[in-house]
Order: C-alpha cells, then sequence, then structure tokens
C-alpha cells in the first residue's frame, strides 16, 4: 500500500532543513536520463546504477554550488525535471538519497518539492558489536546502505571483546586460532562459535561504505575486556593465565598487564595494522569497564606505578590510555574512548584530542567537554542504546535495560547544562548495539528498526518527539520496502 496524496514534506525522514511542497509529480522511468558536472561523476554513476538511468540528458542534472557546506545540498523537483546542487561529492550523495527515499515510497511518482537542507551534527552513527556474535559482511552492507539512506554517517565497528577476537593481524596467528572461538558452555559436546573476519571482507564492506559516504570506526578494546585476547597470548596478562575466551557475559578481572612492554609490542604491531587496514581517520580503543584488581597483586604493574610516579592502580589506566593514543597518533590516525578514559587522570592527565564517547548517561561527555575534549554522545539513559528492549514487557526482546521510541524520538545530543564553548565539543551521536543477546541478523533487525531512523532525525534535524512519531506509518512502509524486520508496538 502506498501513502496518498504524496507530500515530500510528509514523506521524508530525516526531515530537511526547509522543504516546500508543490504541485504534480516527477514520473521516474527506465528512459530517465541523467547528467553531472564532472567533479559528480562518481555519484552519477551510483544514481544510474539505483534509477536505471542509461542515457545521458537532462531530466536529472546533478550541479555544482560552491558555497554550500559539505554535507549540505539543494534538491527541486518539477514535473518536467529533478535538479541536485551541492559543493561536494557526500552533498550530492545525501540530495541522491533525498529523491531514492521518495523513490522508494511512491513507486516512481516523485512529488514535486523544493528543498535546501544541511545536518544538525557532523558525527550520525551507529554501532555494531560483532564480537559477541558474528554478522555477516551481506547483512552489514543491507544496514549500511539502509543508514546511508537516513543520513547516518558512521559505521563504529566492535571488532573484540571477551567473547572472540574478528579482526585478522598477520604475525598473531593464534587470534585466529583461539580468539576467534569460544566453547558453548551451554552444550556438553564441546562444539564452539566463531569466525573470524578476513582482509579482503574488510576492505570489500570499507569499500562499500565509502560509496556510501559512510566512515568506518574500527574497535580494538583495551586495556579490559580482552578475555579471547589473553587465551590466545597469556603472556600478556598479569598472571598468565589459564585464560579462556568467555562464554558469559559480564566484566572479569583478566584484562592487560600494564607493567609487561610485550604487551605495548604487541599493542603497537595490533595498531599499526588496522590503521593500514581501514583508511578513515579513527581508531577506537576501548577503555570501559577494566577491574584493577589484578594490577593491585602484579609486580611488574606496581614497578610501572613506581616508574610512573603513579599512587594508585586506577591511574594505570590512564597511563595506558596515553600509550595508546601515542601508537594511535603515531599511525597517523585519532583516538577515540569510552567516558571511563576520564578516570584517574588526576597525575598524568590525557591526550588532548582525544574523544570521549559518553555511555553510562551524558555526564561523561559533559564532562569531558568542559575539560575540552570532543564529544561524541551515546547515552544508555537516555535512548542510544538499541540492544535494550522497546518497551518494559515480557513479551519484548532486549537485554538490561528500556529505550522506547518516544526516548529516541525526544533525544538531543547537546545538555541544557553546557554553555556555548562545551556544546562546541559535541561532535555529535551515535546508536549501540551490543549483541549478547542477539544471535541473528533478524533479531538485529527487530532492535534497531525503527529506532535508528528517529535517531537519524534528531541528529540530522532535531526535532520535538512528537513531530518525529508522526512519520512511524511512514517508517514502518520503508522497512517493508527495504526488506526490514521491525518493531511495531507501544512508543512508551
Amino acid at each position: 500500500m502506498h501513502i496518498k496524496p504524496y507530500r515530500a514534506s510528509a514523506l521524508l525522514v530525516p526531515s530537511p532543513k526547509r522543504i516546500t511542497d508543490t504541485e504534480g509529480t516527477f514520473i521516474l522511468h527506465r528512459g530517465t536520463t541523467l547528467s553531472c558536472e564532472p567533479q559528480f561523476k562518481v555519484i552519477a554513476s551510483f544514481a544510474r546504477e539505483i534509477f536505471s538511468c542509461e542515457t545521458e540528458g537532462d531530466d536529472i542534472k546533478i550541479l555544482l554550488e560552491r558555497d554550500l557546506q559539505e554535507e549540505a545540498y539543494r534538491l527541486s523537483i518539477t514535473s518536467e525535471s529533478i535538479v541536485l546542487r551541492a559543493s561536494t561529492n557526500t552533498g550530492a550523495f545525501r540530495a541522491l538519497s533525498t529523491l531514492r527515499k521518495l523513490d522508494l515510497l511512491t513507486t516512481h511518482e516523485l512529488p514535486c518539492c523544493e528543498i535546501e537542507d544541511a545536518p544538525d551534527y557532523g558525527w550520525r552513527g551507529f554501532m555494531i558489536d560483532c564480537s559477541r556474535h558474528y554478522l555477516s559482511i551481506e547483512f552489514l552492507k543491507k544496514l549500511i546502505d539502509t543508514a546511508s539512506l537516513f543520513h547516518l554517517n558512521r559505521f563504529h565497528w566492535h571488532l573484540t571483546d571477551d567473547q572472540g577476537w574478528r579482526i585478522p593481524l598477520e604475525g598473531w596467528d593464534r587470534l585466529e586460532k583461539i580468539a576467534a572461538h569460544r566453547r558453548q558452555l551451554q552444550y556438553t559436546d564441546g562444539r564452539t562459535y566463531g569466525i573470524m573476519y578476513t582482509k579482503e571482507e574488510i576492505l570489500d564492506l570499507q569499500a562499500y561504505a565509502h560509496q556510501r559516504h559512510i566512515l568506518i570506526i574500527p574497535e580494538i578494546e583495551t586495556p579490559g575486556h580482552v578475555s579471547s585476547l589473553l587465551a590466545a597470548y597469556p603472556e600478556f596478562g598479569c598472571t598468565a593465565g589459564p585464560y579462556e575466551v568467555q562464554d558469559r557475559w559480564g566484566i572479569f578481572d583478566e584484562v592487560l598487564c600494564c607493567g609487561n612492554d610485550a604487551v605495548l609490542d604487541f599493542l603497537r604491531d595490533a595498531i599499526k595494522q588496522i590503521a593500514a587496514l581501514f583508511s578513515d581517520p579513527y581508531i577506537h580503543i576501548g577503555g570501559d569497564e577494566c577491574p584493577h584488581t589484578a594490577w593491585e597483586h602484579c609486580p611488574k604493574c606496581q614497578q610501572r606505578m613506581l616508574e610512573a610516579g603513579l599512587s594508585e592502580e586506577r591511574q594505570l589506566q590512564s597511563w595506558m590510555t596515553s600509550q595508546i593514543c601515542q601508537m594511535v597518533h603515531q599511525e597517523g590516525k585519532r583516538p577515540i574512548g569510552w567516558d571511563e578514559v576520564l578516570e584517574g587522570t588526576e597525575k598524568l592527565g590525557l591526550p588532548p584530542d582525544l574523544i570521549v564517547m559518553s555511555w553510562r548517561g551524558s555526564e561523561g561527555g559533559i564532562q569531558a567537554s568542559k575539560r575540552g575534549h570532543q564529544v561524541i554522545m551515546s547515552p544508555n539513559t537516555e535512548g542510544c542504546y538499541f540492544d535494550y528492549k522497546h518497551t518494559d514487557s515480557k513479551e519484548e526482546m532486549g537485554n538490561l535495560g528500556v529505550s522506547t521510541l518516544t526516548q529516541v524520538a525526544s533525544f538531543s545530543p547537546v545538555s541544557d547544562s553546557l554553555d556555548e564553548q562545551a556544546k562546541k565539543k559535541i561532535l555529535g551521536a551515535q546508536a549501540n548495539l551490543w549483541t549478547e543477546q542477539v544471535t541473528s541478523s533478524r533479531q538485529a533487525e527487530y532492535l534497531l528498526f525503527p529506532r535508528l531512523f528517529l535517531l537519524s532525525q534528531q541528529l540530522w534535524n532535531t526535532l520535538d518527539d512528537a513531530k518525529g512519531l508522526e512519520k512511524l506509518p511512514i517508517l514502518y512502509q520503508m522497512c517493508e520496502k527495504l526488506g526490514l524486520l521491525c518493531y511495531k508496538g507501544p512508543a512508551t
């Protein structure tokens, strides 16, 4: 079924900054022609592929308008022609995504309109945990393509944790042999779970994301959440093991030994290889949920504290964070860490360019912004954790908490408590999908949608929750068009 009469303003999510509905429709068909200015040849090729436009002509034109911001665009649809204007390929792609959404929702009868659009925030992301449960490259491509349609531009890929290591590193064969696999303790027959992505798959996914103007941010967990790494290389722990790749969820005392130079050598090589494999500017270094118990009883860690002039074990995390940031800098990348990196920093501080990702509510992000760090908001208390249930119901799947549609639709990355200088440090926000209880792509879809669409609205053009929730029928229709399973229950 289709919603009629078609009005572009009623169909589009995120809602553009400025849109004027006009009379008429443009009929998109196989004979539609397309032309572009030279700098937009790649975008034009992608548009021809999507819309099956095979010939040159002026039905659709992609034109250069130099005074527009990087992701801004103008779009004009009349009954005779479509004109997309942008200053960059990214802006042209955002215009193309808006056009593509209208095409999907109207079965090629595009409603006439005039649009001027640009984002509120530069960081509009989503995180998928592929350590706890592996998700295929094909499914990740589906998510990336869908996210790009809704103007999201960052894919944070969580690749290592206690329950599995998913990124290949040359010279460290035990990662694939041991760290990538865990015993499934709920069975008694010794079966295992696990797989590692290949370099070829990673490069293929990266190229796919770049074609859709999405950056990929790989994450390697340090210094905690490393049971899988320690199972493969027990010499990297404080006690030398034995360790195992965990088949349980939670926080584990086994962490990297800060006093062991071999740990630093491994991390230096790992970050070098990850930086070579991923071409985008960021590497996420983890930093969350790291117990300090092992360091209290480790002679090497105690010696490291003495050498660094530290009085408390928790200050070792600040020391380790600074060491890893230095490695990331050496490879020409910028580090990102979860908000625990702010703890234990009284003595050594933190590298000023470390971006803080605030997940334990927004307090860490507020503190980081006041200390001069750039911030990505992802508070689990304000609707950004999509592994949480949609509602507080025993009938709903989900883990640990609740993130309602209303919460997501009312989310804003910027707190009223921040002054103007601190607000400028907020890059944007992202949704997180942890997969302890997500064993399949269909479960992931149900938890992600339509919440990810509602969040895209808030990061592109922040609205009040009522306006966002009005678009739910459109979002359900979009899920149907894209072949996505989605939640259709209560909003609160």
